[in-house]
């Protein structure tokens, strides 16, 4: 048989059959990005520069033609920051607001908590473009997700937590916020097509749309 799996944060793992997918029934756990690259195979999407940041990955480009997304967003926040001047791009998949409450936290990607994600995603992009520092240095952000996606009797609303722990730091940063798309109750997928620096958000049910 031939196929591919795919293997995402949830921890499950889907073995499909594309030649023969009509003939098998594709099991739903409400992970949006199985279904949504599923989507894009079946609709012939040109695929070769899409390149996907799972959970605490941070990835940044400068080459026109790539396309960074990461799926199924529901606590967890997308920050992309870009540098326009250069068209150099960076998004990072955030999970936790500070590494504190990790137990084995060193063991875990920089990217994970927002703590260490802003930092590492900021010290990145000065690498990449040369730039001093990332301070007053013509950096822009976006954010998306954070939804509250359980209702807890003792209302810990993770996303909200990590998305201000994130506006802190870039405040600090002195690195402004172009745009977001946070809270509700829906998971969401972000891409960020590297070449023109525009950032789309899509949920279950709905369209892509520009964030701006």
């Amino acid at each position: 048989m031939s196929g591919f799996a795919l293997l995402y944060p949830t921890y499950h793992c889907f073995l499909i059959d594309l030649p023969t997918l009509n003939h098998h029934r594709i099991l739903e756990d409400n992970t949006h990005g199985v279904l949504s690259i599923l989507g894009e195979y079946l609709a012939g999407e040109r695929m070769t520069n899409l390149k996907v940041v799972g959970i605490g990955e941070c990835l940044v480009s400068n080459n026109k033609e790539d396309m960074i997304r990461t799926y199924a967003l529901g606590s967890c926040v997308a920050l992309v920051v870009q540098h326009p001047v250069s068209r150099t791009c960076g998004l990072v998949h955030i999970a936790l607001p500070d590494s504190f409450l990790l137990a084995d936290a060193r063991k875990r990607k920089e990217g994970y908590c927002a703590d260490t994600a802003v930092p590492a995603l900021l010290e990145e992009i000065r690498r990449e473009t040369g730039l001093y520092s990332a301070m007053t240095s013509g950096l822009i952000a976006t954010l998306a997700g954070g939804a509250r996606m359980m209702r807890l009797k003792n209302d810990y609303h993770i996303g909200e937590r990590i998305v201000q722990k994130v506006l802190d730091l870039l405040q600090r940063y002195k690195v402004p916020v172009a745009a977001m798309d946070v809270g509700g109750e829906v998971s969401r997928t972000v891409s960020l097509a590297v070449g023109s620096g525009e950032v789309f958000v899509a949920s279950p049910g709905t369209k892509e749309r520009l964030l701006k």
